[in-house]
């Protein structure tokens, strides 16, 4: 495990190959989550995919699966492909590209505040002890994966389910299919507590 730590680490994007007819068993859902911990692109390769019978069915459910087993990834590409015939490998490289295309993607912070202010407003923070969370603003720190900053009062108090919303909602507005997504969280400093 060390090993892959290590690999993952010095690519940019990494391509998961996996069985098309056995994908997404417990050692690929390992490693997807290890590469997207490691803040990597992330393409999926199903091999074997001349065995496969009913490609249009098989294709929307390694989607179906990809996603709801993986939702921090989710949309990445799936690519059909196979050693023995050369079939699919043309669309594994523009696949890749794509992935990498994204993985560098820069929001302007006006665009990121409107989805914030949007968001906020469908979905608005939890109280905590009578006081709601406050979220003043969002920014970009850097790409290579898209990490954002948080700004507010409490933010150490979002529970993980409000983090995964905004996640979620940065992945579509956006369109970061694939891509992990960091969100950093930057509390103010309450002026009226007590100093120890």
């Amino acid at each position: 495990l060390e090993f892959r730590r290590v690999l993952f680490r010095s690519a940019d994007c990494v391509i998961l190959a996996m069985d098309a007819r056995e994908a997404f068993e417990k050692q690929d859902l390992a490693i997807a989550d290890l590469i997207h911990r490691e803040g990597r692109a992330l393409v999926f390769a199903a091999t074997k995919w001349d065995l496969v019978e009913n490609r249009q069915k098989a294709f929307k459910d390694l989607r179906e699966r990809a996603d709801r087993l993986l939702p921090q990834v989710a949309g990445a590409a799936i690519v059909g492909i196979s050693s023995l015939t050369g079939e699919g490998i043309e669309r594994l490289m523009p696949a890749v590209m794509e992935a990498d295309r994204v993985w560098n993607t820069r929001v302007s912070t006006g665009g990121l505040n409107r989805f914030l202010e949007n968001a906020l407003e469908r979905h608005p923070t939890p109280a905590i002890s009578g006081r709601r969370v406050r979220i003043r603003y969002m920014t970009q720190a850097k790409a290579r994966p898209p990490t954002f900053i948080l700004f507010g009062n409490q933010l150490t108090e979002l529970p993980e389910s409000y983090l995964r919303y905004l996640t979620h909602g940065l992945r579509e507005a956006f369109n970061l299919p694939g891509t992990p997504i960091r969100l950093m969280l930057r509390s103010s400093k309450n002026p009226f507590k007590e100093k120890e």
